[in-house]
């Protein structure tokens, strides 16, 4: 579902100007490497996706009022997609950008599933197979020349016109895709329910899916993540619920192409909701942190095939500063400068009534990983089984 192919196809330095960039939204403000592009009241309410073409071209997609929403990078400012043909939704789940005229979107309606694609122009609706998917209707799609990966609860292609369909066993369900072309390809998701279920991941071929190894996480975790950088560098991620309402409990694990490793390490208490490649070997983690005692502001954990570090995020300007209020929900490459997109949401204080507002917060990094204090993350090797 991350647009991740810009870090393969050219040499990437996490040496970042630490100057603000010029951001749209409600201003831009540095912490530990990262600013904020996009806050406030915006047509954004929740953003579940990004994708890059280049440093001046990228789409996030998600709803706002029950609408669903795209929003477009210019290399100035994040403002709503307005190109024409795009279908109302309830709210648009994943985003992949090939190039400037070659964009797909995955949304839903009611229990209809929506795909559309852009061709530089303007947005037209495109058809799909299978049945909507009612366990997870955030389906995810990522597209390479020439092919476009869909999961679910099936494995679709989509290539010249014509859908192919996988099959899948009873209660699996695709959560994640990330392809490194039209030949190779993996997604990653789970033999339902949870308890008692177990992860699984696939690889495409060229010509079909084949079960790969089971990865080695604690029961009970869910994974739902996955990051493909080549064929013997792999990171599947998720995480358990934590007993007795404790925080979420984590897990990232490595292929190497002959074997799964644990690569958690001090990893802890966070709720996972998006992993990329940082273009190195190391893999960038974020999404809500519950650790005890609670911090009001957005995290980030960078993993440099060693140790991890883990970063505060940019504050947004409104947002609450009393308990954790930020999810980001995916990151993806942002050109091919080393920065990268996080997307997702955070709310604001509460009023005189009690209540919040929840607005969509787009994050872009700006400075090299190690500025935080780095903690040792245990890598020991684990067969895959």
């Amino acid at each position: 579902m991350l647009a991740r192919h810009l870090i393969r196809t050219a040499a990437v330095s996490l040496a970042l100007a630490s100057t603000l960039l010029t951001a749209g939204g409600a201003g831009a403000a540095e912490v530990s490497g990262w600013e904020v592009s996009l806050s406030g009241d915006s047509p954004a309410g929740s953003l579940m996706s990004v994708s890059s073409v280049d440093d001046d071209l990228a789409w996030a997609v998600g709803r706002k009022g029950g609408h669903g929403v795209i929003m477009r990078w210019d290399g100035e400012r994040w403002s709503e997609d307005t190109a024409p043909g795009l279908p109302d939704v309830w709210q648009w789940s994943s985003v992949s950008a090939v190039s400037a005229d070659d964009v797909w979107a995955y949304g839903t309606l009611v229990r209809d599933q929506v795909l559309v694609h852009y061709d530089g122009e303007r947005w037209s609706r495109v058809a799909t197979t299978g049945p909507s998917d009612d366990s997870w209707p955030e389906v995810p799609i990522d597209a390479v020349p020439g092919r476009l990966f869909k999961g679910g609860n099936a494995l679709y292609t989509y290539s010249g016109g014509t859908w192919t369909t996988f099959a899948l066993p009873r209660l699996v369900d695709i959560r994640d895709i990330d392809a490194i072309s039209a030949d190779d390809a993996y997604a990653t998701g789970m033999q339902y329910p949870v308890n008692g279920g177990h992860p699984v991941t696939y690889h495409w071929d060229g010509d079909t899916w084949t079960l790969m190894d089971e990865p080695p996480v604690p029961a009970g975790t869910d994974t739902a993540k996955i990051a493909a950088v080549s064929p013997d560098s792999v990171y599947v991620a998720g995480r358990a619920t934590g007993p007795d309402a404790d925080p979420p409990v984590p897990s990232v694990t490595h292929w190497n192409g002959t074997a799964w490793e644990d690569v958690t390490g001090a990893l802890a208490d966070f709720d996972l909701e998006a992993i990329a490649p940082d273009g190195r070997g190391g893999l960038w983690v974020t999404g809500n942190d519950q650790a005890e005692p609670a911090h009001s502001e957005p995290v980030f954990w960078h993993f440099d095939g060693t140790s991890w570090t883990k970063e505060a995020g940019a504050p947004a300007p409104d947002g609450d500063t009393r308990w954790p209020s930020y999810s980001f929900y995916d990151l993806a490459p942002a050109g091919r400068s080393g920065a990268f997109w996080a997307v997702g949401d955070y709310s604001t204080p509460m009023d005189t009534h009690g209540d919040q507002t929840v607005n969509g917060l787009i994050e872009r990094s700006t400075a090299p990983t190690g500025s935080a204090s780095t903690v040792t993350a245990s890598t020991g090797a684990v067969a895959g089984r």
